[in-house]
């Protein structure tokens, strides 16, 4: 009696395609033979393209501050921030760059009234990987400071230590209306040596 020995061999093969959101790496998986009754094997070829458009973005969170009396003279408030700043690489180098940041006027959100805000400190904590590097109090009240930087290795999805903020406003020189203020900080990402 003859026994016949069947193998079967299932592998996906051929051409397929993973796409992504704009900015982000594209896939390309291609087998270089047919699995079939003749071809029991196929070599599987991994193709990836690094974006070469939008290869960097960052997002940061934001500060909330608790409700205060002003009385005169100067007051100090601080304020840890929702969430760490993040920045993607995608460019799939290690380029050189720093993070700056920069807010404006705080207004109330009844009416055009700025709040007499003196200075607004930043402290970004390092990265646990060493991929970024945090800075300490940097004043970012309507001008621009850097307040993180690329270290070693600083490409693919980092993310920042601990982010707090110090805001100082001016009690002294009038009165301030009850209500709520807002501001906008705006981040920007400086490449280059």
């Amino acid at each position: 009696m003859k026994k016949e020995i069947k193998r079967y061999f299932y592998l996906t093969a051929g051409l397929f395609i993973l796409s992504f959101s704009q900015g982000c790496p594209s896939f390309l998986v291609q087998a270089d033979t047919v699995v079939d009754n003749q071809n029991a094997t196929a070599n599987v070829f991994f193709n990836v393209t690094a974006p070469s458009a939008n290869t960097w973005s960052i997002t940061a969170g934001n500060f909330s501050f608790a409700d205060q009396i002003i009385s005169g003279g100067q007051v100090s408030v601080n304020s840890a921030s929702d969430n760490p700043i993040v920045v993607t690489n995608l460019s799939g180098t290690n380029t050189a760059f720093s993070i700056q940041q920069r807010i404006s006027d705080f207004t109330l959100s009844t009416n055009s009234t700025v709040l007499p805000v003196t200075a607004f400190n930043v402290t970004v904590g390092s990265s646990t990987d060493g991929k970024l590097v945090g800075a300490a109090a940097i004043n970012i009240f309507k001008q621009n400071g850097e307040v993180l930087r690329s270290g070693n290795g600083a490409n693919g999805k980092m993310t920042s230590g601990n982010v707090s903020a110090q805001l100082l406003v001016d009690g002294s020189t009038k009165a301030i209306a009850a209500g709520t203020y807002s501001a906008t900080i705006t981040s920007t990402i400086v490449t280059g040596p």
